[in-house]
């Protein structure tokens, strides 16, 4: 990992990729001398004085520092780095995560959109995020507000797993109401990004992170967006690169669904309504994990989980189900263990499917 050093002391990124193009080894580097490493690499004189003084950098202790923040390190030449985002024009030098890297070598699609959903695209969401979960397909978002939070959240609650790439260090928690949620994708998922620790949520950091969001995804689902909305650059951004793009359709009247229905309209999405349409399009088998038809439940567990087709508190599964509330209560948590059932905000429970 020598050449975190470069990172320590804050060589610029075009600097960085010209000289890993004419290096094998960071040693080999000083095999020349200053005035043939600048116009071989063609760098500045500040650029030289980095590479030079990065060779009395601590490496060790700067390694720590990423251990003690539970943060590990992918280089572009590690064996582990993704393949789609190595052969890209800027492939990110480095990759910072936390959580379960294996999840980037699973079938993966990517859920973008507005950052002011109605309600219409936060139960869209909900339902297409419910039957990817089903299907064992992991979720890919930018943890933004709105779509983005909406689809990390249901993928976890609904017991799957999600990828979120950030556009700031991974100490750096942005936007800061999604802290709740960032940390659990830490444990449950993988949140990862390119850039170094401290690194603030600059706006033109985003659209780096579109990016690999798009490259590391078999495809790319717009929920909701406005006729100018971010999201519509991602799906550009997916269509260039070759990924299929997929748009829920919405009201004609509704500003909210005027850039999906445009992308529709104008052939540049696939227009889909609920998760068939996505494994058709790819040839994925319909997996459907613990399908309502293999639940093995009593006839109690049954009851409750019959009246819990949409989020329901303990006083509407009393007055349903006509039982006491300790008892559902038990029953409830039984639910949960075996993963059919979940809780939610404001002490609410759903079934899963």
């Amino acid at each position: 990992m020598e050449w975190y050093r470069l990172v320590v002391v804050k060589l610029k990124d075009s600097s960085f990729r010209s000289i890993i193009k004419k290096f094998e080894k960071y040693e080999d580097i000083f095999l020349l001398d200053k005035v043939y490493l600048k116009k071989y690499c063609n760098l500045d004189e500040s650029e030289i004085e980095k590479i030079y003084a990065s060779k009395n950098i601590d490496l060790e202790s700067e390694l720590e520092k990423l251990k003690k923040q539970r943060v590990f390190l992918l280089f572009i030449r590690d064996e582990g780095y993704p393949e789609e985002l190595r052969n890209i024009a800027k492939p990110p030098i480095f990759l910072y995560y936390r959580g379960d890297i294996t999840l980037l070598s699973k079938r993966k699609i990517a859920i973008v959109g507005t950052r002011r959903a109605t309600s219409y695209g936060r139960i869209t969401c909900d339902k297409l995020v419910r039957d990817l979960v089903e299907n064992d397909i992991v979720t890919v978002s930018g943890l933004a507000t709105g779509i983005d939070s909406i689809c990390h959240q249901k993928t976890l609650e609904y017991g799957g797993k999600t990828i979120a790439i950030v556009g700031s260090g991974l100490d750096v928690v942005y936007p800061k109401e999604n802290e709740k949620i960032w940390k659990l994708i830490e444990i449950k998922g993988l949140i990862m990004s390119e850039y170094p620790l401290g690194t603030e949520p600059f706006q033109y950091n985003f659209p780096m992170r579109n990016r690999i969001i798009v490259e590391i995804s078999q495809g790319v689902v717009v929920i909701e967006s406005r006729s100018k909305g971010g999201s519509l650059i991602t799906a550009e951004l997916a269509l260039e690169e070759g990924r299929e793009v997929f748009a829920i359709p919405g009201e004609i009247s509704s500003p909210a669904s005027e850039g999906c229905n445009n992308l529709i309209k104008n052939s540049s999405a696939k227009l889909i309504t609920n998760v068939d349409d996505i494994l058709d399009e790819f040839g994925w088998n319909k997996i459907k994990i613990n399908s309502r038809d293999k639940l093995n439940l009593t006839d109690y567990e049954k009851k409750i989980y019959n009246v819990l087709e949409r989020e329901k508190n303990l006083d509407e599964i009393i007055e349903e189900t006509s039982m006491k509330a300790g008892e559902i209560l038990s029953i409830l948590m039984d639910l949960e263990v075996k993963k059919v059932v979940v809780s939610v905000a404001g002490g609410k429970y759903r079934r899963k499917f």
